[in-house]
């Protein structure tokens, strides 16, 4: 065994850094089956800090009774090991556990509960070996140096390790060569330091097994019927299918969708929240000249608004580049869309162009709007982004016309906008707020007649009405804006009344 402090600092700088990048690269392996909403982050988090516990406990009592290298060499060996093997595993381990909650008919029991138990079957048993390696070198250097300067030594060295492991998986790796392919390169790497450990032959052999995973597949996250492209970008897993005439994007965890395009025609013709964007120039008193889209996705908005109104030019906003890519690939996006790779925050905090008509459709897992879009100070900066007769309308996804969201969002609005309208699609969970410093006169969307838009015009036309306002809920800020916890409690909340309602009918 090589017991010089080089190697012992070495093997706590890569040990160090496989936990941070293990950690990181858990929440890309469990986006695709349950989200990467703020119970699973909290499963995540909780679990490897429950597991490192469990590993500096276990690591001090070990080292203390037999503080030989030799022994937490072939642990972390074990622990590789084990890394090397998970991505093959992981969607097997899943999908079982997916199938065996079935029965629990709640999205939230599924989503806390499944990756939960997920992530701690794939994750705890290497984190917590992982986590017996600094009490153990501690031990080890302690006997023949002093044990201060030593675990100060080993702690920072490892932490160094952790802020690379941090960085590097999402900046570099994982946009690059995914998350399996992530997680299987930062084990083979520990593998390698901690075969070094060993004697010569011993430790080539040892090191030569890190490599052997990379020669097989890596299985798709999904079986998703009629899928046609899956990648990973910076932000999420992100997959294109088809389904008859009709095209989807979804990220992360399929639990909704991200942009839906009929291949048969420019509107989707199911009274989605998309169709009813087109309708907005028709209630301006002139023509508008020019629309802003924050949040473009596949860009079947800007699409349908180049279409219907090819005199109105189209600007989008998307963080993803690869979305980007994806939206000329699989969606047509149409090459006389401007389009911006840029957060919509920061764009419209840069831009100086005035818009008469600005969209915010951003949404991250389908379900949260990002929450910097939401405050009175975003609002207040957008306002200065428009035109003198400009308005603004967004989707807000609420099951219910007294949701703390969707009131927070229009008493927010309220603090900036003279008018604040709202139209709940009929049918469904989705409701356009509209807002301006003019009075809308929806008359207007008549002039829709005879095109293919004069149906849902006739449906939008009478459903408008000025929003009520209420003092139950604050307005959101930078400072304040729990956009995932309201949403968040909206699904445990319809879960219990779910599980109560099937509670009564038995």
């Amino acid at each position: 065994m090589r017991k010089s402090f080089l190697y012992i600092y070495v093997l706590s700088f890569f040990s160090g850094m496989c936990i941070m990048a293990i950690e990181l690269c858990a929440s890309r392996l469990m986006a695709p089956f349950f989200g990467t909403s703020s119970f699973v982050w909290t499963n995540i988090i909780g679990v490897i800090m429950i597991a490192l516990s469990a590993g500096y406990v276990i690591g001090g009592k070990l080292a203390d009774r037999k503080p030989r290298l030799d022994i937490l060499l072939k642990l972390l060996l074990a622990a590789c090991a084990f890394l090397l093997l998970l991505p093959f595993v992981a969607f097997i381990v899943v999908q079982w556990l997916s199938s065996s909650m079935q029965s629990l008919d709640s999205s939230f029991s599924f989503i806390f509960l499944g990756s939960l138990l997920a992530i701690a079957l794939l994750f705890s048993p290497p984190i917590v070996i992982l986590g017996m390696t600094s009490p153990f070198l501690i031990r080890i250097v302690a006997q023949t140096d002093r044990v201060g300067v030593s675990a100060g030594r080993i702690f920072g060295i490892s932490t160094v390790g952790s802020v690379l492991g941090t960085f590097l998986p999402v900046l570099v790796l994982i946009p690059a060569i995914g998350t399996a392919k992530t997680i299987m390169l930062f084990s083979a790497a520990l593998f390698v330091v901690t075969a070094l450990g060993f004697t010569g032959k011993t430790s080539a052999l040892i090191s030569v097994a890190a490599i052997v995973p990379f020669f097989f597949p890596v299985p798709d996250a999904r079986q998703t019927p009629g899928k046609i492209h899956a990648t990973e970008s910076a932000y999420q897993y992100i997959e294109v299918f088809d389904r008859g005439s009709y095209r989807y994007l979804v990220y992360n965890d399929a639990a909704g969708f991200q942009t839906v395009a009929n291949k048969r025609g420019p509107l989707t013709g199911r009274n989605y929240y998309y169709d009813y964007y087109s309708l907005l120039p028709f209630i301006f008193e002139g023509t508008p000249r020019n629309a802003l889209i924050i949040g473009l996705g596949g860009g079947i908005i800007a699409n349908q608004f180049r279409y219907f109104h090819p005199q109105i030019v189209v600007d989008g906003v998307e963080i993803d580049p690869k979305v980007i890519q994806i939206a000329r690939d699989y969606f047509a996006l149409r090459p006389d869309v401007g389009v911006f790779n840029q957060d919509g925050r920061i764009f419209v905090t840069l831009s100086k162009r005035k818009y008469d008509i600005v969209i915010i459709d951003a949404y991250t897992q389908q379900i949260y709007i990002p929450f910097h879009l939401t405050t009175v100070e975003f609002f207040t900066q957008l306002k200065d982004r428009l035109s003198e007769q400009g308005i603004v309308a967004m989707n807000v996804s609420a099951p219910r016309a007294d949701s703390p969201l969707l009131l927070s969002i229009m008493n927010t609005l309220r603090l900036v906008f003279r008018h604040v309208y709202l139209f709940r699609i009929p049918m469904t969970s989705d409701n356009i707020v509209l807002v301006s410093d003019r009075s809308v006169n929806f008359g207007l969307l008549g002039r829709a007649a005879g095109t293919e838009l004069q149906g849902i015009a006739r449906l939008s036309q009478p459903l408008f009405r000025e929003g009520e306002s209420d003092g139950r809920y604050q307005p959101l800020t930078d400072d304040r804006a729990p956009i995932e916890h309201m949403v968040d409690w909206e699904i445990l909340k319809k879960a219990k009344k779910a599980n109560f309602a099937r509670g009564g009918a038995g």
